[in-house]
């Protein structure tokens, strides 16, 4: 028996549905994401546990709220660190290379019986093409965020 010779038919080398990787020159994926969180000192009244959540982008989008049920509880100098980072907002976005995106980031403590407090409002600038990480302190929190914006294929 002799081999089997297979025959190309096709004369590009990109698999059906694949497109040209020309195409995705300026289009990043940006993420944020939780690095730590910690409380200097007692936001409730109480005396108890700062009950927080955040709440990343613009509404009506992308806002959401970050975690969607319950709090993150924490007393005065306990730090809360999640274990692979918590990625608290993602896009993809077309835009030029080296420019930057705005993100509002905010941060809320709940309260019964009251409204929420806003702890920390903040624009955050998401570099395109690189990576950054960012320490906030407000209000006595302190919050460490890792920025990235870089280029994807998808």
């Amino acid at each position: 028996m002799g081999r089997r010779v297979v025959k190309k038919v096709y004369k590009n080398t990109y698999a059906r549905g694949q497109r040209d990787t020309k195409e995705f020159k300026d289009r990043f994926l940006v993420r944020i994401e939780l690095v730590s969180i910690k409380v200097l000192e007692d936001r409730d009244l109480l005396g108890n546990e700062s009950e927080i959540y955040f709440r990343v982008g613009q509404r009506p989008h992308y806002s959401c709220r970050i975690p969607n049920k319950g709090s993150i509880n924490l007393e005065k100098n306990e730090v809360f660190k999640p274990p692979d980072g918590m990625t608290l907002y993602s896009e993809f976005k077309n835009a030029p290379r080296g420019g930057a995106i705005q993100v509002p980031f905010h941060i809320f403590e709940r309260d019964p019986g009251k409204n929420d407090d806003k702890i920390v409002d903040h624009d955050l600038s998401v570099p395109l093409g690189s990576s950054d990480y960012k320490v906030i302190t407000q209000n006595s929190v302190k919050v460490k965020l890792k920025l990235s914006g870089l280029r994807t294929r998808y």
